[in-house]
């Protein structure tokens, strides 16, 4: 059973400390109930800062009624919730230019800023952009290791040996990495908080944001995608499931990326082939949330054709939220030519090398799934750091120059929740 009893310590938390000492604005954005509001109130009682949060309806009022006179009181102000008021965006603009210094303003927010309203001041070169997201594996289980940091620090693949299987892996899958529903029981009251979930995105959230005429039907897009993670985007294919046009797929499509439950993986180009497809994946961010959409529980999850794409999308999120607390930029994206050689997950650092990764829900490997991780390898020469295929068996090991096979739970040092207490139900 995969669940939390208290406050998880995020990894986050000391990035966004470290970054209060540099910087003089900082933007936090993830989806509603990934753990921004706890961070913030915790970093706001150490740094004796001004707190406005924007879930508050007296707090709300008055700020709408003057949005610059709390944001001037000295020293660090917070703003949980800040898209409902983007006029602050603004003030901040202005403080920040006139005073400079580290330490001003940290803010919070459960929507893209790409949905405020035309004209929005954005902070572009004023504030850190950081993504929080559902807690990773490493985080549920506290442990210290953290696979991709290794990985870029020393280009070397850590050798792991792990108790972990693939039903327990599966269990991971399925339980999600949203604090809120870690702390219930497994069973009906998980699937009444991820139901409730869903509803709130879909009919009080985006409401207030965008003009959605038919909100009803981004519930069920999310549901057709999570049917369709870690694949690319046919929006005409989806278009015909609901019965609307391709356009407004895309548009609804954007939203749900926007509000952080999708993810858009963009197809890789950089000099490989000529033939490339660039068409984009798409991955839910949270596989417990797609999951209990789709009525799955770990063991139907675990025999289901849909477990390989949950796997994947899995993986690739412990990756990308591992990412959001390293140093660097970090760019992911996935690569397939038009001759069917492809590889799932992309890692590129901004000096062009490249960590390749294929994930595989089966308990072995073999050569055939390294094709793809070889014909980058060739190609790329010393671009290439390492390729690594990720599995649900127990080891570790090198299967050509540069080309590994090593176990999902490395991506947390191997580490094991309590095996003997069952799996999700």
């Amino acid at each position: 059973m995969i669940r939390i009893t208290g406050h998880v310590p995020r990894d986050a938390e000391a990035f966004i400390d470290m970054l209060l000492d540099e910087e003089p604005a900082i933007l936090v954005e993830g989806p509603r109930g990934s753990g921004k509001s706890t961070i913030l109130h915790r970093l706001a009682a150490r740094r004796d800062a001004v707190i406005l949060d924007l879930d508050d309806e007296q707090t709300l009022s008055a700020l709408k009624e003057d949005v610059t006179t709390p944001l001037l009181s000295p020293g660090l102000v917070v703003i949980d919730e800040f898209q409902k008021v983007p006029e602050v965006l603004s003030v901040v603009k202005r403080v920040v230019d006139r005073e400079g210094g580290a330490g001003r303003f940290l803010l919070a927010g459960s929507v893209s800023s790409a949905l405020l309203p035309h004209g929005t001041e954005t902070l572009t070169g004023r504030a850190h952009r950081l993504w929080l997201p559902p807690l990773s594996v490493a985080e549920i289980l506290q442990v210290p290791d953290r696979w991709l940091a290794t990985v870029l620090a020393s280009g070397e693949v850590p050798t792991v040996q792990t108790e972990l299987r693939r039903p327990h892996v599966f269990d991971l899958v399925a339980a999600g990495g949203y604090p809120g529903v870690l702390l219930r029981v497994p069973g009906r009251a998980r699937r009444r908080w991820f139901g409730a979930y869903l509803t709130a995105v879909a009919d009080r959230d985006l409401p207030d944001m965008v003009d959605v005429r038919r909100p009803g039907t981004v519930g069920r897009l999310y549901r057709l995608v999570a049917e369709r993670t870690a694949a690319p985007v046919v929006l005409s294919e989806l278009g015909n499931a609901l019965g609307i046009h391709p356009a407004t797929v895309r548009t609804y499509t954007d939203l749900l990326v926007r509000l952080y439950l999708l993810y858009e993986l963009p197809g890789w180009t950089i000099g490989v082939s000529t033939k490339t497809a660039k068409r984009s994946k798409l991955h839910v961010t949270d596989t417990g949330l797609a999951a209990a959409a789709l009525g799955m529980d770990a063991h139907r999850l675990s025999q289901s054709p849909l477990g390989g794409a949950f796997v994947e999308s899995f993986v690739f999120t412990e990756l990308w939220k591992q990412a959001a607390v390293i140093d660097e930029p970090i760019m992911f994206s996935h690569f397939r030519d038009r001759s069917g050689v492809e590889v799932d997950v992309i890692i590129e650092r901004t000096d062009g090398t490249v960590i390749a990764v294929e994930i595989k829900s089966a308990a072995t490997v073999n050569k055939a799934d390294a094709r793809g991780l070889r014909f980058l390898r060739d190609r790329l020469g010393d671009r290439f750091i390492a390729g690594v295929v990720f599995y649900t068996g127990p080891l570790t090991g090198r299967m050509d120059d540069r080309i590994w096979f090593t176990p999902i739970p490395a991506l947390w040092g191997g580490a094991a929740p309590s095996l003997d207490e069952g799996g999700e139900s």
